[in-house]
Parts: structure tokens; sequence; C-alpha cells
């Protein structure tokens, strides 16, 4: 940066509380250490109060240089015309910094719109109590016959979208092509993952259920040895299981390794200010998801790190997660996701319910959600 980009004042507004606050004020302190000139201004503001008090700011002509926002927000942030594009202003090398998924979470229409800064998704954790030195199944087929032969060594899955996309692309299937039109019946790699689950759910020990918080206490009780979950979860399953628990990568399917969806958060910029001010932002925002800063994220808030070249905190957990990003996929956010999302779930419970079988399960929900996007 020049001079006159490290010098002056950059005001970021925010919903970090908490240990997510925590960190944020030692990356800070860390960056006014680097530039003394620079002055970084903090606003919290409540997180659903956050998107409509941004865009209204920005939309009248002020509001902060930067944002801290979740990549769900940012459809609409792009369609209102209140986040700066960002392929202009930063230069290459960007998927060599960052997890791949984590940035295009960023990117609607193969524009860049955001800094990742941290990230979640899910990957399958495990009870070593129950497992003992078993090297971690290494395929759904797997997994299944560990239920099979010792229910003690089943499996714990939470029948939400979000916790099951890492098995679509792992039999081969798609969930929606590239204009949007629901394709997971054609072939029989959505009727092969349902069937699996239904398979999975058959076991005495191994559960897909709908009721999260059953899953959760019963794997804190040691009634299944693995648990299909996020890291939102480290603090309450550590605090019971302590060095017994471990984070180790989804199973492959029979087509591909899994690839679970991947959600981040990110630093914004806004577009109304000058093109000086947007690059002293860029300059903070580049400070807040650097590795020096996700080595704070995730050692004082326990968070994610989206940069890839984050120092190792040395918490085996979080290491786990890191691994299993390199193969996530961005969560879509194509505006046929909004079908997508409850018809989904019909198909889930259909199957695990055994009122449709997994192949007539995934013709009729591709139908719907494509009746109801008029695709």
């Amino acid at each position: 940066p020049t001079p006159d980009i490290a010098a002056g004042r950059v005001v970021l507004w925010h919903s970090y509380a908490g240990p997510d606050a925590d960190a944020l004020g030692e990356i800070l302190v860390e960056i006014k250490r680097t530039y003394p000139d620079l002055t970084v201004e903090t606003l919290f503001v409540a997180y659903d109060d956050l998107p409509q008090s941004y865009a209204a700011a920005v939309l009248a002509g002020g509001g902060p240089d930067l944002v801290a926002a979740p990549a769900w927000w940012l459809t609409q942030m792009v369609d209102a015309g209140v986040v700066q594009a960002l392929d202009a202003l930063v230069g290459p090398g960007l998927s060599d910094e960052y997890f791949p998924a984590a940035l295009e979470a960023l990117r609607r229409d193969n524009v860049l719109y955001g800094l990742p800064v941290t990230y979640e998704l899910v990957s399958l954790y495990a009870n070593q109590a129950l497992t003992g030195a078993a090297p971690p199944p290494a395929t759904t087929a797997e997994l299944l016959a560990r239920s099979q032969e010792d229910p003690r060594q089943g499996t714990g899955i939470y029948a939400n979208l979000f916790h099951l996309a890492w098995g679509l692309p792992a039999y081969g299937a798609t969930l929606l092509d590239g204009d949007g039109v629901a394709v997971r019946d054609q072939g029989a790699g959505a009727a092969g993952f349902l069937g699996w689950l239904q398979a999975l759910e058959n076991e005495a020990g191994a559960y897909v259920e709908q009721d999260y918080g059953m899953l959760l206490d019963r794997f804190k009780k040691g009634e299944f040895a693995y648990f299909v979950d996020g890291p939102w979860a480290i603090n309450e399953l550590r605090g019971v299981l302590g060095d017994s628990l471990a984070v180790v990568p989804l199973p492959a399917g029979p087509t591909a390794p899994a690839q679970p969806w991947l959600s981040a958060d990110a630093m914004l910029i806004n577009p109304a200010k000058s093109a000086d001010q947007q690059q002293r932002a860029l300059l903070v925002a580049q400070k807040l998801t650097d590795g020096t800063a996700g080595a704070t994220w995730a050692g004082t808030a326990q968070r994610l790190s989206a940069n890839r070249n984050a120092p190792d905190v040395g918490d085996p957990l979080l290491e786990g997660f890191a691994v299993q990003a390199e193969s996530a996929q961005a969560i879509p956010h194509a505006p046929e996701m909004d079908q997508v999302w409850g018809y989904a779930g019909d198909m889930l419970i259909k199957v695990l319910n055994d009122v449709m079988t997994p192949a007539e399960a995934a013709i009729e929900a591709a139908a719907l959600i494509n009746e109801a996007n008029d695709k």
C-alpha cells in the first residue's frame, strides 16, 4: 500500500460478540501496530438489524467502509447495489490464499464481492472411546457396515439438507444444473444416496433424524460412535468427550469424495465510497482475513479460518474441519434454491418414513422444484 492508503480512517460495522469480538479486537490491535497512521473504528449492530441498516445507509450515500456479513446476505446486497465488486481491486493468487469454496461462496455471476473471514461446514465427529484404534470409515459402505456389525459403531445424521448435501456428489448426483433446473432425478445418484440413508436409518445403532437435540445428546452419551455435524458443536462435545473426540473426513461415495456445503462470513466493501477509501478498506479487509488473523480467529474464537495459510493453533478438531474444507463446495445461492430447501426436506422425510422409494422421491422432488421455479 502507498503511504496515503495506509493512513486515515476506516469504519467497520459488525455483529461480532463474545469470543468473536475478542478476536476482532486482537486483530485490530495488530493492524494498528503495523499501520500506526491507520485508524479502524468499529460499530456493533445487532445481527438481525445489520443488513437493513447497512443497505439503507449505503443507499443514502453514507454507511461504513466495511461490513462483516455472512454469504447468504450477499445476493440481496448485490441486487440492491450496496456491495462493491472486488475483481478489479484485488490481485491474482486468491485461490492460493483462501479455500476455493470460501471464495466461491462470495461470487455472484462469477464476480467476487467479498474476502472470506471464517467458514462453516460439516464433517464427521468420532468418539474414539468407541472406535478404538480403527481408522475412520473411508466409504459410506464401510460406515454402514460398522453399524451393522456393532450398534455402538453406528452413526447419527441430522436429516437436514445442509448436513446431507455432501452425499449427493459422492453418489454422482447433481442438485441443480447451470440453468437452475433440478436434475436429481437424472441418473441413479440421488436415489442411491437416499437408499443408503434409508438403510442406515434401519440399523439399530444408527439414526437419521430431524431431532438435532436428540442426536447430539445420544452422541454425548456414547450411544453411537460417529456424528455428522459442524464446528458449532465443538465446545459442547469436547466438554463431555474430552480427548476422545476427533474430527475425521466424511466417507466417500461410490463415485466421488464427500463434498459438504461450505458457508462463509466475509468482509464487504461499500461501493459508495471513493476509490482511495475503497483501497483503504480493502487493506483492512486483507489484514482481517490474512493468515495471522486466521490464527487469531481460530485460537481466540475457535472459528475456522478461511485463509489456508493460517498457522496451526494446535486444535486437532479445527484441523479436522480444515482438511474437510479442501473438498467442500460453496453452498448454492441460485434463486431456485428457495424451493429446493422445502422440497428436499419433504423428499428425505418420505424416504426415511418409507412413504416412497428413493427413486420415486427423487423424481417427485425434482418435478415439484421445477414446477415451482417455472422450469
